[in-house]
């Protein structure tokens, strides 16, 4: 069954008697396959395995639909991707990373979320949102994974501590102690980088 990621205009598909199962697969399919096809994509930077895998996913939910709930819809989804890009890695390739090391923090305070953005607008704020974003992925990249899940799921995807919590299958506790590392290394990488840059600057100047 080819489904795809583009799904076809509600309007059109009950105009076409297109059953009330059908209507709701087309709606997740519609609401979800940008996101989902991001996420995939965030974690494994190849845009045809992740056009892969975003489908696969939309195929078990298919498989699966009368069995879901549009409560559980959004985490159900997340985490069959996370599944699928987890078997899709072990099979292709060992990854470890090494970068975050030291104590984890007990507290569970929400820090504030990472802008992931640059308002800008114009020529010189084209640069900026590019090299901005060539330093976000260099960042994510050198991340452990159990860190790297979580930042995407909360910052970048906007999902909640507790729809993260149950799609990576941990407390919203730990959810909340990763985010607070994760932030903290991402924080720091990207002020290492701003600081030579106007180190640079004053330099020149």
């Amino acid at each position: 069954m080819h489904l795809g990621l583009k799904a076809q205009p509600r309007a059109q598909s009950m105009v076409q008697g297109v059953s009330p199962r059908m209507d709701r697969f087309e709606r997740y399919l519609e609401k979800y396959r940008g996101p989902i096809f991001s996420y995939v994509f965030r974690l494994l930077r190849d845009e045809s395995a992740a056009e892969d895998l975003a489908q696969e996913t939309f195929v078990r939910l298919f498989k699966e639909l009368d069995n879901i709930r549009d409560q559980t819809a959004s985490a159900w989804l997340y985490r069959v991707a996370r599944n699928l890009v987890t078997d899709y890695i072990r099979k292709k390739r060992p990854v470890t990373f090494t970068v975050l090391k030291g104590r984890m923090p007990e507290d569970d305070e929400d820090g504030p979320a990472l802008q992931f953005e640059h308002p800008g607008r114009g020529p010189a704020a084209t640069t900026t949102n590019n090299e901005l974003k060539q330093l976000i992925e260099q960042a994510l990249a050198a991340m452990s994974p159990k860190f790297r899940d979580v930042l995407e799921l909360v910052d970048v995807q906007q999902l909640t501590h507790e729809e993260a919590a149950e799609i990576l299958g941990c407390s919203v506790k730990t959810v909340s102690a990763r985010l607070a590392r994760a932030r903290e290394f991402f924080t720091q990488r990207i002020s290492r980088h701003v600081d030579k840059e106007e180190g640079n600057a004053s330099a020149g100047a």
